[in-house]
């Protein structure tokens, strides 16, 4: 993969230490903890977007917690030590969204977990304010968590009702032997049950600390205002003693087609094929993205001509996660009423092993046309600068975001066959079935 360098010329701001520039992006970090900050400028908008990423997500679960680093995502917008001292009972951040307007959520997944505020540029100090006060200062007591434990184990019974969610977690469990990608963000049902506070504290305070973190400020604020500002709100919070804990493992070598069936009462009935693909934001990663929208994506793509149009399958879809280490794609096909899974899975495997770069070519072309413009598109806002950027943060190349459409502008039809011809083989796919049972 081509790649330019980062510059790392920029004189040094009051507090920080300059790291390197990409994309019009530079990055400081803070002296005093060493709290990472990636800095856009976005002028004329009158809009700032703050977003704080941790370097912590379900790969850090030990067994018998799963999910813990979710349940502690709902955690973080109950109301805070600062909070109580002020009377503030639903939490200052639900209370800034009412407040002013701001846009704010959360999300957890394998790699990261991430916080943003999207918000008139002039409440920018109130917002981060609001962050380093979650930073640290979280009360986390039985009392607390019941309440949104409940909320948790109703949301997982929500999705696990859904056929293709259930699916897609066995197919994780069988595809990994050993690593963390393995189980779902979310959790089993009976480690969310098991949660106690202080289980939620030790995860807490061995995570959520200045040198686990990356705050973005992305939009329109000058970057001194800017710097001085986080300086000002995280400056003065202090990492714990303790080392990160970081988990390596590597996964047991895989020795033919791994497989795994849910029978369930229910209409419906899926095909689900997997195969393992590269860590993001490397070049093969996207060279799979792209084989994964050619096969599934739209009404030209391969297996909608085949399944859909025919009338084998009532739909297709696929998705591939940009994580850090090598992952589970899948490409999930729901049949129509008389289709049997072996049939649509032989048809399937077969149509994807016998690809030409006649039939490659223009589709990957319309592909990446597609790409390319939703990716430029995405770079106007700061929301969904700061949402994308996450991604590369939390794989440990943040600058490769400025070199994206480059990349996905060099792949080409003979690469992504090439990706086809290792990706199906037998040694690299988990195959699943979901039958119906009326």
């Amino acid at each position: 993969m081509s790649k330019k360098k980062a510059t790392n010329t920029k004189a040094s701001t009051p507090g920080y230490t300059f790291v390197k520039k990409a994309g019009g992006i530079e990055e400081y970090q803070l002296k005093s903890n060493g709290l990472r900050v990636l800095y856009l400028n976005r002028p004329n908008t009158g809009i700032v977007t703050t977003n704080i990423t941790y370097l912590v997500g379900a790969r850090d679960e030990e067994r018998g917690v799963t999910g813990v680093a979710h349940m502690l995502e709902h955690m973080l917008f109950k109301p805070t030590e600062a909070d109580v001292k002020e009377n503030i009972r639903s939490g200052k951040g639900m209370q800034f969204e009412r407040d002013v307007g701001a846009i704010l959520n959360a999300t957890t997944w394998k790699d990261r977990t991430t916080y943003f505020f999207s918000y008139p540029a002039k409440f920018m100090e109130k917002a981060l304010l609001i962050e380093a006060e979650r930073m640290n200062g979280v009360i986390l007591t039985d009392e607390v968590l019941k309440p949104e434990q409940g909320n948790v184990l109703s949301e997982f019974d929500m999705y696990n009702g859904d056929p293709n969610y259930a699916l897609a977690v066995q197919m994780c469990s069988t595809a990994f032997h050993s690593h963390p990608y393995g189980h779902e963000t979310l959790g089993y049902r009976e480690d969310i049950e098991d949660y106690t506070a202080a289980k939620l504290e030790k995860f807490y305070r061995n995570y959520y600390r200045p040198d686990n973190a990356i705050m973005m400020v992305v939009g329109d604020v000058d970057k001194t205002v800017a710097l001085h500002a986080v300086k000002k709100s995280f400056g003065g919070i202090t990492n714990p003693t303790t080392t990160i804990p970081r988990f390596s493992i590597r996964e047991p070598k895989q020795e033919g087609v791994r497989r795994i069936t849910i029978e369930r009462e229910s209409a419906t009935n899926i095909v689900s094929i997997g195969f393992k693909h590269a860590g993001f934001p490397t070049e093969d990663w996207f060279v799979a993205s792209l084989m994964t929208d050619a096969l599934t994506s739209g009404p030209e793509s391969v297996l909608h001509k085949l399944l859909i149009d025919t009338g084998k399958a009532s739909s297709v879809s696929s998705t591939i996660e940009p994580t850090s280490e090598i992952n589970l794609g899948q490409i999930n096909i729901t049949l129509s009423p008389g289709q049997t899974h072996k049939e649509i899975e032989s048809l399937v495997l077969k149509a994807i092993t016998t690809l030409d770069i006649k039939t490659l070519t223009p589709l990957i072309k319309k592909t990446k046309e597609q790409i390319i413009t939703g990716e430029l598109f995405a770079r106007q806002h700061s929301l969904y600068i700061v949402q994308e950027l996450t991604e590369y943060v939390a794989a440990g190349s943040w600058d490769t975001y400025a070199q994206t459409t480059e990349i996905l502008a060099g792949v080409t039809p003979k690469k992504v066959l090439s990706a086809l011809s290792t990706s199906f083989i037998s040694n690299n796919l988990t195959i699943g079935h979901f039958i119906g049972k009326k």
